[in-house]
């Protein structure tokens, strides 16, 4: 039996499964409600077939790519045998502030490689007259945002892209005790700003401890917190309370949003004083 394997059924046996149903307060801060609220942009989805006619990538992206510049890119990493529709609150929420999403339907992500080839597949259709994001994409402003194994695929996929991914953040990233053999992912390794995020109540998986020790591997620009009354996969669904700071994180490091910096970074940055987050940590940011 894999660790991808045995991780799983523990996840089902702690009964938190695929179904995020947590719910949590209001956002009690004025930059995460700010940010937890949904944009001005309508969304419109789409699917990326390849030649056998699979579906291989969901696109989120907004309806009218014409209006507010140059949109940056984020892609996403399912959690194990997870699809992009297990997360459709926090992926169509990026898209409503004008971010162009692309999510692999890979069930394994913990590589990267299918993280960072759908990231290269946007970036070629920015170069491509024929697409409807010719030109409307800030291929320099790139994220990745993923969900336990695809938040070791984030990882992996951020230190493979030779400097095209800009910001990471890793939601839930398991302990390696649970990381089967060839998804290892190396945080020190990271040159990039990196927000951990994770849950009170992921105990087994990625726990807080868990969450800060990589926080403290990290050489350079990173952030930490942890959402009180969240499990493993409250990020699923509607994404729950995690909605409004992952939305600032990327609007402050790929669209350099003072106002969203708040949240990160001032005497104090907003998070440290929002009581519904604990563990909160930062340094090294810009």
């Amino acid at each position: 039996m894999t660790r991808r394997v045995l991780l799983n059924i523990i996840v089902l046996l702690l009964g938190i499964g695929m179904t995020g149903n947590a719910r949590f307060a209001t956002a009690a801060n004025a930059i995460e409600s700010t940010y937890a609220a949904t944009g001005s942009y309508a969304v419109s989805t789409a699917n990326v077939t390849n030649a056998s006619g699979t579906v291989i990538y969901n696109l989120y992206y907004p309806t009218n790519l014409s209006t507010g510049g140059l949109h940056p890119i984020i892609t996403w990493g399912n959690g194990t045998n997870a699809q992009p529709s297990n997360y459709y609150g926090l992926l169509n929420h990026l898209a409503s502030w004008g971010f162009v999403v692309v999510a692999s339907t890979d069930l394994t992500t913990g590589t990267g490689a299918e993280i960072l080839a759908a990231v290269n597949y946007m970036v070629a259709q920015n170069s491509n007259a024929g697409s409807i994001f010719y030109q409307k994409l800030d291929i320099t402003h790139v994220g990745a945002v993923g969900h336990s194994q695809g938040a070791g695929g984030v990882v992996n996929a951020t230190n493979n892209s030779s400097g095209l991914i800009k910001t990471v953040v890793p939601i839930a990233l398991p302990n390696q005790i649970w990381v089967s053999a060839g998804d290892e992912y190396y945080v020190q390794l990271l040159t990039v700003p990196v927000l951990f995020l994770g849950g009170s109540k992921d105990t087994i998986i990625a726990s807080p401890a868990t969450l800060t020790g990589y926080y403290n591997q990290v050489p350079g620009a990173a952030a930490v917190a942890v959402l009180k009354g969240a499990d493993h996969n409250t990020i699923q669904n509607t994404g729950g309370g995690f909605l409004g700071y992952i939305n600032a994180w990327m609007m402050y490091t790929l669209r350099n949003d003072t106002t969203a910096r708040g949240a990160f970074v001032g005497s104090p940055a907003e998070i440290n004083t929002n009581t519904l987050w604990q563990n909160q940590a930062e340094k090294n940011l810009p």
